[in-house]
C-alpha cells in the first residue's frame, strides 16, 4: 500500500546437441501458453510445466548458435521450445513462432525472453512435462544458481503478445515517433517500434486512466480485474501485468518495487520507487497518480503525465530486457 505524496515540481540449440540439453538441471515454470498444443489457444490459462537450462561454459557441447540462426552469446535473452528435433516437431508450447516473447520472473527479478531455439526435451519433472529451456545467461539473470551446466529454481512465465493485448486489455494505438504520445482523451499511443511488452503496459494503463485514487485501492484483486479505484503500487502493478511482467495474482507495495527488476534506468521502462510512492516512465511518458510536475502535467489524478518530475529519494529500477 502507499500514501499519495504531495505534488512536487518539477535458447537455442541444434539437433546435434539436443542430447546435451537432457543433462541440464531442472525447475518448474508457470506458463500462459500462446497457441495450440497443451496451450489450448492464444492467451490460454496458466500451466505448470518442466523447465531446463543449457549452454555456457558449464555446458559447452550445447554450442551457441540456435536453430533460428542467431548467436546466443549476442542474444542471451533466449529460450527454446522443446519437443522435437525440428521446428515442426518441437511444439511443447504449442508451436510458437521464432521471436515470440515471454515474460519470466523469479522473486523480485524479471526478464522478457524470446524464442530463438528448439530442443528435444526429456521426461517429466516432478510430474510435469518438460517444455521449455532457458539459455544459461537468462537463467543467471533471474538469480537461478548455475553450476556445471545445471540450474534449479521456480520461475513465473506469462505471455507477452500483441494478440493478447494487455493480458486481455485490448489493442493500443501506435505512433511513428520514438516516444509514447499523450492523446486528447488522456490515453497514450505506443511507439510503433516498441516491444510487445511496452504495448501491453500502455494498453493496461489506458484501461484505468482517470480511476479514483484511494489508499489501498486495487489491492487484493487479480491484476486482470479492473478495480473501482487504485493507489500508486496497485496501478503500476496492473500496467506491468499488462506487459506480461507480473503474474496475475501479484500484490505489491511501493516499497517492494524498490527491489523489483534490475537496478538503474531501462531503455523503455524505468520505475521510481520509495517506501511511500512508486511511479514509472514508459517510452518517455510518465505513469503517476497525480500531476506532480505542476498544472501542465496532464490530468490531476491517476494516468499518463507528460512532464518529468523530481525524483530525489526514489530508487531507480527497470524490468530486465526493457
Amino acid at each position: 500500500m502507499d500514501a499519495n505524496p504531495l505534488p512536487r515540481a518539477g535458447i537455442v540449440v541444434t539437433a546435434l546437441v539436443l542430447a546435451a540439453m537432457l543433462t541440464a538441471g531442472l525447475g518448474l515454470v508457470t506458463l500462459s501458453l500462446l497457441a495450440g498444443g497443451s496451450g489450448a489457444g492464444i492467451c490460454g490459462s496458466a500451466q505448470t510445466v518442466g523447465a531446463t537450462e543449457y549452454g555456457g561454459p558449464g555446458d559447452p557441447s550445447s554450442g551457441s548458435v540456435g536453430s533460428s540462426g542467431v548467436n546466443l552469446a549476442k542474444q542471451p535473452n533466449s529460450y527454446a521450445e522443446l519437443g522435437g528435433t525440428s521446428f515442426r516437431t518441437a511444439t511443447a508450447l504449442g508451436g510458437l513462432a521464432y521471436g515470440t516473447p515471454l515474460a519470466i520472473s523469479r522473486g523480485a527479478r524479471s526478464v522478457v525472453a524470446y524464442k530463438r531455439d528448439i530442443g528435444l526435451g526429456g521426461g517429466p519433472i516432478d510430474g510435469h512435462p518438460r517444455e521449455i529451456d532457458l539459455w544459461w545467461e537468462l537463467a543467471r539473470s533471474l538469480g537461478i544458481p548455475y553450476q556445471h551446466g545445471r540450474w534449479a529454481g521456480t520461475v513465473q512465465i506469462s505471455v507477452v503478445s500483441p494478440a493478447c493485448g494487455a493480458g486481455g486489455a485490448g489493442a493500443v494505438q501506435t505512433t511513428t515517433g520514438p516516444r509514447a504520445t499523450l492523446l486528447p482523451d488522456d490515453e497514450a499511443a505506443a511507439p510503433a517500434s516498441a516491444p510487445a511488452a511496452v504495448d501491453g503496459i500502455i494498453a493496461a494503463g489506458n484501461q484505468i486512466v482517470g480511476k479514483p485514487y484511494v489508499y489501498g485501492g486495487g489491492h487484493g484483486l487479480p491484476l486482470s480485474e479492473v478495480a473501482a479505484d487504485y493507489d500508486c503500487s496497485s496501478s503500476v502493478a496492473h500496467l506491468l501485468w499488462g506487459g506480461g511482467l507480473l503474474a496475475v495474482q501479484t500484490d505489491m507495495t511501493a516499497a517492494q518495487f524498490e527491489h523489483w527488476g534490475q537496478p538503474g534506468p531501462g531503455r523503455w521502462v524505468t520505475i521510481y520507487a520509495s517506501a511511500n510512492h512508486v511511479y514509472m516512465y514508459v517510452a518517455g511518458l510518465r505513469w503517476d497518480t497525480h500531476n506532480a510536475a505542476g498544472p501542465d502535467d496532464g490530468l490531476p489524478g491517476i494516468g499518463w503525465h507528460p512532464l518529468v518530475r523530481e525524483d530525489a529519494g526514489f530508487v531507480v529500477r527497470h524490468p530486465a530486457g526493457l
